[in-house]
Order: structure tokens, then sequence, then C-alpha cells
């Protein structure tokens, strides 16, 4: 009788890596944008027979490399050709590079499934431990099935050469544009200068028929709202007509949420449709134009364009910042349009009117007001569309404290949803149905970092308990195998690949601009993990604007704004030090493979006190581009009253 061993699949798992690597370089060759699939040569079988026999020639010398036997690699070359096959035909939206990357995927995580039991029945642990990690693979096993389930979505714009969904706007057609639009501009405590750049914009819209209303809430200086309704004047003098009302409301409880149900409740009864403009987003003249076409069809009920932003260029901090947004906007948010998750993210929208108030207007308990109005349109029966063309820039947050915030919001905002809103993402027939995988994208996209979190803290628990085993004898040292090295430098390659296709999408082929991206992402780790729990709580989170013009973090400091993942970071640094230390013990490739998988944790962490650097080094700048002194920043304040 034969027995399985973790050797023999060891050919296996390197044609799988190699196969990863090769699939990583095909998608970045071939595509190049949403509904932009250029085929590779010859016809898709070939394309596919010849990946195959390519990742069996890579596999197949580095198992002798290895000194291994080729015999076992039928198997997996079977089972690969035969899921590709069967995906191919039940995904025909699918490209071929595609096909073998999602094939690539599944029987990664399956044959490694097998593999790591194997590994760790032959190295040796207690019973009790390995029922454990049993459940834990198990457990794994049905996360990865939906976690899967939701990438197969968020990275069409990679893997699909054909779209359902519009990915582009069309340019404006009879009966668009004479349609009443409501452009509503809620502000709070802004700087004029820059709300007046924005309805300047507005004033410039290539449209025939809409009202702007700006709504100032709350802001307590005269010397900040004023302006902004003198301008209203001035601009409803040049256009002959009154185009623009001004609204200064106070108080006015809801933060952005009551401003925009106020708006409601004063705008003009004839407006189709309320588009949403942030008061630092600068629109492009055919907004109006180029999206009202998409409402000719009465289900959809809302569409929304990227978040996008200026004047970062010359700001390491700033281009960080940049483009680490971009990935989602540009490539992520698409694929979930695809597949009916589009949903709202608060500026550079248009919605339908009577939608928004069907659904019963927007909701002031929730951090993220414009993501949930989407889950409750959908609900009442309306659909939506995320088009990937940008229609107007803002600014970024001038400090990584406010950079944190707006995560913050961003991350909680889903999970508060999720709370109120789970009836909604039941299965039929305890819950009507919703468009696409609505629900399921919706509930995966609300728990993301919660599923973040408890995977960071299983793993380090679990690694605790076998260090602990280790150390105390109750296990013999572990030896990690080779082939786990080689399956480490091809993944690490396949990774690298897709980051460096994944940012060249959203616009740039340059590598500092992609790793300030990924610092920046790494650095908002502890935020994102701290929102994802502080969303469970039924107690009010407390709305906290996001400042953009915070010139008076000069004086700041960079662990005052960072402490918590500085602190983070070098425990995770002493542990993999300590792990380091303790090789004799627990084995010298375990050891080593645990402290470099905990010392990138910790440079994850790390990366927050460093974009804290970066962004104190921005505000000093600006700080002495307005005041000629880094010790005396003029506020706000001071700015718009020409002090």
């Amino acid at each position: 009788m034969l027995t399985l061993t973790r050797a023999a699949l060891d050919p296996s798992m390197y044609f799988l890596a190699v196969m990863g690597l090769l699939a990583s370089w095909m998608v970045a060759r071939s595509v190049a944008g949403p509904n932009r699939y250029s085929r590779l040569r010859g016809h898709e079988g070939q394309v596919l027979l010849g990946s195959v026999a390519l990742g069996l020639l890579g596999s197949g010398v580095i198992t002798l490399l290895m000194g291994g036997s080729v015999g076992g690699l039928a198997a997996v070359v079977v089972s690969f050709l035969v899921i590709a096959i069967a995906l191919a035909r039940v995904a025909p939206k699918l490209n071929m590079p595609g096909v073998i990357l999602l094939t690539t995927e599944v029987l990664t995580f399956w044959f490694g499934f097998v593999w790591t039991a194997l590994f760790l029945r032959e190295a040796g642990l207690p019973a009790n431990t390995l029922m454990l990690a049993g459940a834990g693979m198990v457990f794994g096993g049905g996360v990865f099935a939906l976690a899967f389930a939701e990438r197969f979505a968020r990275d069409a714009v990679l893997t699909h050469g054909a779209w359902r969904t519009p990915v582009d706007a069309p340019r404006g057609g009879p009966g668009t544009r004479s349609q009443r639009v409501s452009i509503q501009l809620p502000c709070y405590a802004e700087p004029p200068e820059v709300v007046i750049a924005t309805m300047d914009r507005l004033a410039a819209l290539e449209h025939d028929n809409f009202e702007v209303l700006v709504c100032d809430n709350n802001t307590k200086d005269e010397a900040l709202w004023r302006p902004l309704e003198a301008h209203c004047a001035r601009l409803n003098t040049a256009a002959g007509k009154e185009v623009f009302r001004f609204f200064h409301v106070s108080p006015l409880p809801g933060a952005k949420a009551g401003a925009l149900n106020f708006c409601l409740e004063v705008m003009d009864p004839a407006a189709e449709f309320v588009a949403v403009i942030d008061a630092d987003y600068l629109a492009q003249p055919d907004f109006l134009a180029r999206l009202l076409p998409f409402f000719r069809d009465q289900r959809v009920g809302y569409v929304q364009t990227p978040h996008d932003y200026r004047d970062y260029e010359e700001s390491p901090y700033l281009t960080s910042c940049y483009w680490e947004y971009m990935p989602n906007n540009k490539v992520d948010m698409i694929g979930v349009s695809e597949y009916g998750g589009a949903f709202t993210i608060g500026t550079m929208c248009i919605l339908r009117t009577a939608a928004i108030r069907e659904a019963g207007g927007w909701a002031e308990w929730c951090l993220t007001e414009d993501s949930e109005i989407s889950v409750r349109l959908r609900a009442v029966g309306y659909s939506g569309y995320y088009i990937g063309e940008t229609f107007g820039r803002g600014l970024i947050p001038e400090t990584f404290s406010d950079y944190k915030k707006q995560r913050f919001r961003w991350t909680a905002g889903p999970v508060q949803q999720l709370r109120r809103h789970w009836r909604l993402f039941l299965p039929s027939p305890w819950a009507k149905p919703l468009p696409g995988w609505t629900k399921m994208l919706e509930v995966l996209r609300c728990i993301a970092p919660l599923r973040v979190l408890f995977a960071m803290i299983g793993g380090l628990l679990g690694f605790g308990a076998l260090a602990a085993a280790l150390i105390s004898g109750v296990v013999a040292p572990v030896k990690v195998p080779d082939a786990a090295w080689v399956m480490f430098v091809l993944g690490t390659g396949a990774w690298l690949v897709g980051i460096w296709h994944r940012y060249k999408l959203t616009g740039t082929t340059r590598i500092p601009d992609m790793v300030r991206g990924e610092i920046a992402r790494n650095a908002l780790t502890y935020t994102v993990l701290q929102a994802g729990l502080a969303g469970l709580s039924s107690k009010p989170l407390a709305w906290r604007r996001t400042p953009k013009f915070a010139v008076d973090s000069a004086a700041g400091s960079i662990f005052a704004d960072a402490l918590p993942e500085t602190l983070i970071g070098i425990a995770l640094l002493a542990f993999a030090g300590v792990t380091v230390a303790a090789a004799d013990t627990i084995g010298a490739n375990f050891a080593l493979l645990s402290a470099l998988t905990i010392a990138s944790l910790a440079i994850r962490f790390l990366c927050a006190p460093y974009l804290a650097w970066l962004a104190l080094r921005h505000a000093r700048a600006q700080a002495r581009k307005v005041g000629g002194s880094d010790a005396t920043p003029p506020s706000p304040s001071m700015l718009a009253s020409g002090a």
C-alpha cells in the first residue's frame, strides 16, 4: 500500500509555484485595463497547454536539482488542466491568463493543505496539537472559499476579458442636458479659497439645468463661511440667475449626513437627481453630461466615480498616500461593480432623488453615510454603477493623524452597516434578493478588518504555542523542508509581479511610487484593525472630520501620531530576535523562517512612524511656504481672513 508523504508532494508544489509566477507575468503582459485585454500569441487552448508545459519544465528542473523524482507531477498537471478547462467553460468572461491564475490559486490552496498536514505529521507533533492544527486548517478552508469568491470579483480587471457592466462613461445625448440636478456641497470649517475654487468649477459645468446648494454646517468662525455666501451671490450675478444657494445652519446634528438631509428638504423639488461633491473637489466640466445618460435605465439609482487627488507630486508623504488610494479606486472597485456590488463613496457621485427618498435619506448614525445609503438603495430595488474614469480631484489629508482618522471612518463605518443591516444579507428565503453578488461582497467587505485581525492573532498564538512546546522539549526541533524555501522565493516573485501590475494599472510604472504606496498601506494596519473592532460597538462613534489643510501640525511629533504602531513594531522585532536566539532549541530553519515572518509583520507596523515622519516634514515645508517659520505657522482662520 502506497503511503503519501510530504516529499512526494514537493514536485507538485514546485509546479504550482512556477505556474503562479508564470500566470502573474502573463496577466501583467496581456491586461492593460478593464476591457483592454490583448490576447497572447496563439489560440487560448494553446496558451493553456503552452503555459502548463513551461510549468512542467520549470518544476521538473527544480525537482531534479533538489534531488527529487518527477514521477509525482502527473496528478497535479491533470488536475490543473481539468479545473482550468472547467473554469473557462463556466466563466466565459475570464481571459486565459486569468483562468490560469485562478486555477493556480485553487490548487495551491488544496495541495498546500495536504502538504502542510503531512509536514505537521512528520514533525512529530502531539496528537492534541495535530487536532488543533487540523481544525484551524479546516476553518481556513472555509475562509479561503469566501475570500476566493471576493477576490474573483475584486480582481476582475486582471482576469476578465469581457464585461457585463459599463467601464467607461458615454458622451451626453438627447434627453440628458435638460434634466434638473441638485448639486449638494456640504462643508464645515473649510478654508474659503478652497471651497470657492470648487464652486467656480461647478459654475463651469457643461449642463443646462442645475442648482448648487452650499451648506455650511456648524462653522463658528464667520471668516470662513461669509466669503462663501458672498461668492454665491457673485456667481449668480455672473450667470444672470440664481444657480448657487448658500445656507449656514447651526446647530445641525448628524455631521455630513445631517447636512445632506437638510439639503434634501430645501432643494428644488423638480430636481430629478442629486450630485454630491466634497468641498475640496474640482469637478471636470463634463461630470454631469457624461454620467446622466446612465439614468435612462429607471432601475439605476446611483453612479459613482473614483476618489482621485491633486497637488501631491512634490511631497513624498502625499505621494505615498496617493498611490495607496489608487489601486482600490482604479482596480478593485471596478471589479466589485461588475458583480453588482458597486457602492457610493461620498463625492463625485450622482443619485436618483426619488431613490434617496424611497430609501429614507442619509443615515446620520453611520460613519460612512455614503456607502450605507447604497445598501438601502439596493434593498428597495435599485442598482448602481462604479465608473473607473476620474471626473474630479480633491486634496489628501496633510497630516498622518488626519489620514488615519479618514481611514478609521472608512473602516469602522462598513462594520456599523453590517451590524445594522445584517438581515438584508441573509440568503433567500430569509431575505429578498439583492443585485448580483451584493450580499456576499458587502459582508466580506465589512468584516475584512476582522478577518485580518483574527488571522494575525491566530498566527501569533499558534507560533507561540509551538515555540513553547519546542523550548520545553515536548516536541523535537522542527526542520523546515528545503522545498518551503523554493516555494517562498517563487511565491514572492509572483507577488511582486502582481503588485507591480496593479500599480501600473492605476497610472504609474515608477518603482519608488509603488514602494511609497505599499508603505502607506502598511502604515494604516493598526488603524484598520482598531476601526474594525470599534465598529462592532453598539455605542455611537463620533464623526471626526478630516481636515486637509493642517499646517498647524508643523510642531507635532512623530510618536504622538504613531505611538501604538511603534511600540507594536518594536515588540515584534524583539520577538523575532528571541526566535533567532532560540535557533538551537527550535531548529535553525524553523527559527529563520519564523523570524522573517515576524520581522515582516514588525516592518508593517513600523511603516507608521516612517510615514508620520514624512508627514511632519511635509507640514513643516508647508509652514515655511505660508508663514516662513516652522515654529508659528498660521491657522486656517488666519489664512481665510488674509492675516
